[in-house]
């Protein structure tokens, strides 16, 4: 039989020391992780699924305010209103604005948007704003998250099936699930060592759908902007690409993408007037109209059900989203000028104006009443959006709930 081996005192301290080591280490990766500066709070149940309002209200009054500067629009994911303000994303009451679920962590918010039933927030790392996390719009649990390089700033938008994140060098879009489908820019790491990567242009306006990305690019070696389409394909760098000369659109010249619809995309362009280009998957201009003057700095756009609204600082243009068809104009009447783009509300077309909230046919364009609101003067468009029989608008950094 083999003697069995004794433990000596030195044997008893190497063990003791290793395990302080062991537990120093562990103490310190969770110390300094990013689970230990995140506060999740989910729903104490789930959510109720909203139901769609059959009348708009004759009268309104304000319900609730809340900061939300990292947003840019209404949002609404599983029954809840997502706001956004510094560290922290909630999921709030549409009636009450009572915060239902949040998620914080110790780091400002990059932007926040939403897809499908889930909210979704970038935060920023040292590669970053590419940290993104989701958010389960019934419940409050996480949901797909993703990490990459990115811009130290982005601009997140979503066509409610997919995210646009763009920054001045590099965009992204993302699936509901966070996989990347389209990624175009400079890397923080070449993909091929030792093989010259593309010509790098600045990045500027730029819109999507979950069929297409345009974005103006601003190259070192070409004098004008050009517009870049860019479509899903088997890899997601090397997207399909279409670019459209732009001749004498300077980078500087205010010109932007405005939305995209499927393949078709509404771009203005300040020369050699001012006027809104409808491209379509081709390249090929299906459309240009002229505009009385050029738009306003803080222009918006939405898509409510089957329509694009744009609203170009003191009008809103209406489009149908098929084929970017152009339909009508709503501009001022009298005291009532749009304040900003269009919503739609128990099948009638939405609009803020300067003293309340206009109705409107949203075949016709023709109005059918008004209903008088007091709000403070803004500074930035008025973006209305709709949360079963709550009406909501994004006024600058605030959204505000009316009912």
């Amino acid at each position: 039989m083999v003697k069995p081996e004794r433990r000596t005192r030195a044997d008893l301290i190497a063990a003791a020391a290793i395990a302080v080591v062991v537990a120093v280490v562990a103490a310190l990766i969770w110390w300094t992780s990013d689970a230990r500066a995140t506060i999740s709070r989910p729903a104490a149940s789930p959510v109720k699924t909203l139901t769609p309002a059959k009348v708009v209200p004759a009268s309104l009054r304000e319900l609730w305010t809340a900061p939300s500067p990292k947003t840019t629009m209404p949002l609404l994911a599983g029954g809840s209103v997502v706001t956004g303000a510094g560290h922290q994303i909630d999921g709030r009451d549409p009636k009450t604005g009572s915060v239902l679920w949040s998620y914080t962590r110790d780091l400002d918010l990059c932007g926040v948007t939403t897809v499908y039933n889930y909210a979704v927030a970038v935060y920023p790392d040292s590669r970053g704003c590419g940290q993104v996390t989701t958010i389960d719009g019934q419940t409050g649990m996480r949901g797909p998250g993703r990490t990459a390089y990115a811009d130290p700033e982005i601009a997140l938008s979503s066509d409610g099936t997919t995210v646009l994140a763009a920054g001045a060098s590099r965009l992204e879009l993302w699936r509901s699930d966070m996989v990347r489908m389209i990624s175009h820019g400079a890397l923080d790491a070449p993909i091929k060592p030792g093989v010259p990567g593309p010509v790098l242009c600045r990045l500027g306006s730029a819109a999507a759908s979950n069929a297409a990305v345009a974005v103006l690019e601003a190259c070192p070696d070409q004098p004008d902007v050009r517009l870049t389409v860019l479509r899903p394909a088997k890899e997601e760098d090397t997207p399909d690409l279409k670019y459209v000369p732009l001749p004498g659109v300077k980078e500087d010249s205010g010109a932007r993408v405005v939305a995209v619809s499927d393949t078709t995309t509404a771009v203005y362009v300040p020369v050699p007037r001012p006027s809104l280009m409808i491209v379509d998957e081709t390249g090929s201009t299906t459309a240009n109209l002229p505009l009385p003057k050029p738009p306003s700095p803080e222009a918006a756009a939405t898509h409510p059900g089957d329509l694009i609204t744009w609203w170009t600082g003191n009008a809103v243009m209406v489009f149908s989203a098929s084929g970017m068809q152009y339909r009508f104009t709503v501009g001022p009447a009298g005291a009532h000028v749009p304040i900003g783009p269009a919503t739609m509300m128990a099948g009638r077309l939405i609009i803020p104006v300067s003293d309340g909230v206009g109705v409107y046919d949203p075949t016709t364009g023709v109005n059918e009443r008004f209903i008088p609101l007091r709000r403070q003067p803004a500074q930035s468009a008025v973006v209305p959006g709709v949360a079963g029989a709550v009406l909501l608008e994004q006024r600058g950094p605030s959204l505000v709930a009316l009912g």
